[in-house]
């Protein structure tokens, strides 16, 4: 059974009735071997789980981690508001990364949303990590956070015995609104994170292996990699809140300790204070994602200062670069706009893959979404390159932004009503609300790039904010069906 199977046997076992999530690397496969409904978002994702554990219902929400910043908001609200039944939120961490605009440590959405964050090595503590998050949920009536990574989820391990724990259906108390937000935050302090403490050092997910006087420190899927080394290991169930007691006890116990983490240095950026601790602050392991190779040679290195190289920034040249799809409709609308004097934001999505040679389509790029709002604050007006998906999920606010400041934008929606970077789930028809909000124009792709070229300089001179809406069949869809 693999990181993903045990996954969605945990959410069966766990009785979990709601299940959404926004598409993105590494969560595809597993969203839809849960069968999850696609949001419009990540934010709208977890309001929805929000209502269905006010209302009795365990709901589970599956994002990537560049996702965990548009959620962002109601999962700080929710820690103090407190829930109904259990909500879990499972991240993926892109390392590498593989399929995103940036590469993040999701672990740090523990502190600075004061809830548990769960991180798992292997398929069996995953399983058990999903049903711990329910019930520690339920327990302090908060959201819990389960981290997972592309190699957790393709890990292979044991088959895993069913255990249903289904819950008992609560659904939220009012009585929590006899307090202010400022003695919400109070209790939550005195009490929530106290029992979540305790959570974290009594857990069954901790793993305790002595052997000599060095020590290694791992979560997550590097726990799995520094098995077997010959050197004591203390593998973590929590990233946050961290069992201080169980770790200080460790160190005390040996002369070295390596704190093996990935991506960034996390928990040993807490331990640092001690003089027996190394890892990637340090110098002896590298940042990012980790091999069991790179532990080892931290092992070897551990009483000596690693000597600092240069390092080789990873280029597109040595990597590779996957431009637009053969037989992309849009093509001659990346060809046209090289040509057009006048500043572009790009979008995430199939916008990006314009962005070098032989298109140099899009000056800028930011998050899914952003084009819109990028392209408003250009000193001259501009345009905003934009798939229907990405419009969708934030980037009409913008639109909707920019017509009420009176913002000079030119927004280009690439309409193939689906996200077609992520495996080309359905996006939602938003041309009536375009027509609604803005002028716009319609084209149907493919056209010759002079005439693409004509319409985009006619829409430029004139002020305020418009739109053309380009259709076209995506040829990865099109694969998909034949």
């Amino acid at each position: 059974m693999n990181g993903l199977q045990a996954i969605v046997r945990a959410v069966e076992d766990a009785g979990v009735r709601l299940r959404l999530y926004v598409p993105g690397y590494p969560v595809i496969d597993l969203a839809a071997a849960l069968g999850c409904e696609i949001s419009i978002n990540e934010k709208v994702a977890l309001e929805i789980a929000l209502g269905g554990s006010a209302t009795g219902q365990r709901s589970l929400v599956v994002v990537k981690q560049v996702g965990m910043n548009i959620l962002a908001d109601p999962l700080v609200i929710s820690a103090t508001h407190s829930i109904g039944s259990g909500v879990v939120v499972i991240v993926g961490d892109d390392l590498g990364p593989r399929g995103s605009q940036a590469e993040m440590d999701s672990r740090f959405y523990g502190p600075l949303s004061e809830l548990p964050v769960l991180d798992p090595r292997n398929p069996a503590a995953l399983y058990a990590s999903v049903l711990e998050a329910y019930t520690l949920s339920e327990w302090l009536r908060i959201p819990v956070l389960v981290r997972v990574t592309a190699r957790l989820l393709a890990a292979e391990g044991l088959e895993i015995a069913a255990r249903a724990s289904p819950g008992n259906a609560q659904r939220f108390e009012r009585e929590n609104w006899s307090l202010t937000a400022r003695g919400r935050h109070q209790r939550h302090h005195d009490r929530i994170l106290d029992f979540a403490e305790e959570a974290s050092e009594s857990s069954t997910l901790n793993r305790l292996e002595i052997s000599g006087n060095v020590g290694i420190i791992a979560s997550g899927f590097p726990a799995s990699l520094a098995e077997g080394l010959g050197v004591s290991l203390l593998t973590l169930g929590y990233s946050y809140p961290l069992p201080v007691k169980l770790i200080s006890r460790f160190m005390e116990g040996h002369r070295r300790i390596l704190v093996a983490e990935e991506p960034e240095p996390f928990i040993e950026s807490q331990l640092r204070a001690s003089p027996k601790v190394r890892g990637k602050l340090s110098g002896h392991l590298p940042r990012g994602p980790l091999e069991r190779s790179d532990i080892i040679r931290a092992i070897e290195s551990l009483d000596s200062r690693p000597e600092k190289k240069p390092l080789d920034y990873e280029s597109v040249a040595l990597r590779g670069y996957a431009s637009t799809c053969d037989g992309c409709p849009f093509v001659s609308i990346f060809s046209a706009l090289a040509g057009i004097d006048a500043p572009v934001a790009g979008d995430a999505g199939c916008a990006i893959r314009a962005t070098r040679e032989p298109f140099d389509s899009a000056d800028v790029v930011y998050g899914l979404g952003s084009s819109v709002g990028v392209a408003s604050g250009f000193a001259e007006k501009g345009i905003a390159l934009i798939g229907d998906y990405a419009l969708a999920h934030t980037g009409l606010v913008g639109l909707i932004n920019a017509l009420w400041q009176k913002r000079d934008v030119l927004v280009i929606v690439l309409k193939n009503d689906v996200a077609a970077m992520t495996g080309c789930q359905a996006a939602p028809d938003l041309t009536g609300v375009l027509k609604a909000l803005v002028p716009t124009r319609f084209l149907e792709m493919p056209l010759p790039v002079d005439e693409i070229g004509h319409v985009i300089d006619e829409e430029l001179k004139m002020p305020g904010p418009r739109a053309i809406v380009a259709f076209g069949r995506c040829v990865k869809e099109k694969q998909k069906i034949k």
